[in-house]
């Protein structure tokens, strides 16, 4: 197999994407959610401690991130303890978007 034929069929396999390209835009997403996350928990200590109450839409969002993080990993790796996490993330995130709901039929 010559060179060429390799990495035609190296393309064919990850759709047209170049490995390169593939490991740019995953660690591209990976920091992007790390930075998100960061942020998010800043705001939310943020709005606990001046408007003195939970900001029940952010993490709700968040956490429905993170379950779905875990659900994906799950599904690729089949190890019990990523559903098991993804199951508490997303029972977390039901729970602060119910939370949610009470709190803007508040208002």
């Amino acid at each position: 197999m010559t060179r060429e034929e390799v990495l035609k069929k190296s393309r064919e396999e990850n759709m047209g994407m170049d490995v390169a390209e593939a490991e740019a835009a995953k660690s591209g997403i990976k920091y992007g959610w790390m930075v998100t996350v960061f942020f998010s928990c800043i705001f939310v200590i943020v709005d606990g401690i001046i408007l003195s109450r939970i900001p029940s839409e952010m993490l709700s969002a968040v956490l429905s991130g993170l379950c779905t993080v875990f659900l994906s990993k799950y599904v690729k790796t089949r190890k019990r303890h990523e559903l098991i996490i993804a199951v508490l993330y997303g029972v977390a995130s039901l729970c602060f978007f119910i939370s949610w709901i009470i709190q803007i039929s508040k208002i």
